[in-house]
């Protein structure tokens, strides 16, 4: 059994240590050592590569090189709208576009120490003022630091998968924020995981 709890702490800090959440903030020579390469990666105009760049830079601004959640507001448009070469072209459905779009994003987080912590439709209004956009749906992801995020923009510029997103979503707010209050914690979850394996095992095991 010690050597079962010892394999299991070796498991816990192995994927404490990679699913991260504290390091050093981005310097300016990374940011455009990113920004570069998205640039070259990209398969859009260049229009949209300046766009990009400048969310890039605005990424920099607020990194403390600590773990945050993005928050995204989106409205949906009625039908998907893909561009006149693209072999979607005849897909007209704005939520299969989202799913495309979505499949290859979730990947890409996984792969990183980062995933979808929530995401809901909105089903009314309460107070709102005249800027409300009337959106569709909220969703919260959590990033392990921004240099993940930089990286998965820069992976995703060759990708092709934006062309889903902007033919699926008529418009978004996107805006970082650093929790404060939280009930929800992977970290914890885990570890009370491993505990409960340890118990139940440990309940088997004849003691010699």
């Amino acid at each position: 059994m010690k050597v079962f709890y010892a394999a299991l702490l070796a498991v816990y800090g192995a994927w404490f240590v990679w699913y991260g959440g504290s390091g050093d903030p981005v310097t300016n020579a990374e940011l455009e050592a990113y920004v570069s390469a998205m640039s070259e990666k990209s398969k859009s105009g260049p229009e949209t590569v300046d766009e990009t760049a400048e969310l890039m830079r605005r990424l920099g601004e607020f990194d403390t090189g600590n773990e945050f959640l993005m928050v995204n507001l989106i409205k949906y448009r009625g039908q998907a709208e893909y561009p006149n070469d693209s072999e979607w072209v005849e897909e007209t459905d704005a939520l299969a576009a989202d799913a495309r779009y979505s499949s290859g994003v979730v990947k890409a987080l996984l792969s990183r120490g980062s995933l979808p912590i929530l995401k809901g439709s909105v089903i009314g209004k309460f107070m709102t003022d005249e800027d409300w956009r009337d959106w569709d749906v909220v969703a919260i992801v959590r990033y392990r630091s921004v240099k993940d995020m930089l990286d998965m923009i820069v992976d995703m510029a060759g990708s092709g998968l934006a062309v889903h997103k902007y033919a699926s979503i008529k418009q978004t707010h996107v805006f970082p924020i650093e929790p404060e209050i939280s009930l929800f914690s992977l970290r914890t979850l885990i570890a009370v995981l491993l505990l409960s394996l340890a118990l139940i095992v440990r309940s088997f095991v004849k003691p010699s």
